[in-house]
C-alpha cells in the first residue's frame, strides 16, 4: 500500500483529485464494456484485445462502434419518463442515470450490453477490491495471475469534468466531425445531483466516457503525456502475493461484498 500512496501524493494542485481503478487482469485494456462487446459480437473474437490494430486504429471503426452506440441509446434505450420529470423538478441527468443504472445493474441490459462509460472510484479501496476479486457472493475468490490498479490524476488531464448533459455528449455525437475522430479526448461525469442508488454511495464512482474507439483510454492518456510532458496516469501491478496481503487488508477496512454490493 506504501507505493500507492506515495503515487497518490504526487498528484498535481492543491486539490488533488486521483481516481482509481481496479482490474483483476493487468493485461486489460482501459476499454469501456461496450468497445469490447462490439468488438467480441463483430469480429467473433473472444480476446478482444487482439483485434489488429489496422483494422481498430481507423476512423471506420471509430464511426462503427459510435453509430452502434447511438442505435443503442437513442432508439434500443431510452431514459423512463421518471427521469425526465426529476430532471425537471431536480436537475438530474437522465441519460446519465440511464447509463449509471446499466453499470451498476448489467444483468438489466439487452442488445450489445454495456456502456461507453467507465467506472473508477474516489476510492482506493473500492479499486483494490476490484483488482483482486472475481465473482460475487460466495462464488466470489481472489482472482488467479497478476492484477492492476490505474491511478489517474484527474487534475493534471485538464478541464475534462462535464457540466454539460449527457445527453448533449450523445447529440455532439452524431455530427460528422466527432464520427470522423474529432473532438474524441476522454470525458469525466461526476454530475452533483444524482438519484439515491446504494451502490454508487459505496462504490463512490466518478465515470470516464471513452469517446475514441480506436484506442482504449490508457492510449490516449499516454498519448497526452508526450505532447504535454505530464503524467496522468500510473498502472500499479499487483502479483498474486499482493493480491493475498491486499485481501487482508480489506478486510481489516471491512470492504466486503455485502459493502461493495449493498443491495
Amino acid at each position: 500500500m506504501l507505493e500507492l500512496d506515495h503515487i497518490i501524493s504526487s498528484c498535481e494542485g492543491e486539490y488533488p483529485a486521483p481516481l482509481f481503478r481496479g482490474q483483476t487482469n493487468y493485461e486489460w485494456f482501459v476499454d469501456s464494456t461496450f468497445a469490447r462487446n462490439c468488438i467480441q459480437h463483430i469480429f467473433n473474437i473472444s480476446d478482444y484485445h487482439k483485434l489488429k490494430n489496422e483494422i481498430r486504429h481507423t476512423s471506420s471503426f471509430h464511426r462503427t462502434i459510435a453509430s452502434l452506440l447511438l442505435l443503442k441509446f437513442g432508439t434500443v434505450w431510452k431514459p423512463s419518463q421518471e427521469l425526465f420529470e426529476k430532471e425537471k423538478s431536480d436537475d438530474i441527468d437522465p441519460w446519465f442515470e440511464l447509463m449509471k443504472n446499466l453499470q451498476q445493474y448489467p444483468e438489466k441490459d439487452y442488445f450489445i450490453n454495456g456502456t461507453f462509460i467507465l467506472d473508477w472510484s474516489l476510492s482506493k479501496d473500492i479499486a483494490l477490491y476490484f483488482a483482486i476479486y472475481e465473482g460475487r457472493g460466495q462464488k466470489r475468490s481472489i482472482s488467479s495471475g497478476h492484477g492492476a490498479v490505474w491511478i489517474c490524476d484527474a487534475v493534471a488531464t485538464g478541464k475534462t469534468l462535464q457540466t454539460k448533459k449527457l445527453g448533449e455528449i450523445l447529440s455532439m455525437m452524431n455530427d460528422e466531425e466527432y464520427l470522423n475522430g474529432n473532438k474524441t479526448f476522454p470525458l469525466l461525469f461526476h454530475p452533483p445531483k444524482q438519484t439515491y442508488q446504494p451502490r454508487s454511495i459505496n462504490q463512490v464512482p466518478v465515470y470516464i466516457a471513452q469517446m475514441d474507439f480506436r484506442y482504449d483510454v490508457a492510449d490516449i492518456w499516454a498519448s497526452f503525456e508526450d505532447k504535454n510532458k505530464k503524467r496522468v496516469f500510473i498502472k500499479l501491478i499487483l502479483n498474486e502475493d499482493l493480491k493475498a496481503d491486499t485481501a487482508k487488508y480489506l478486510e481489516l477496512k471491512n470492504i466486503t461484498d455485502d459493502a461493495v454490493y449493498p443491495e
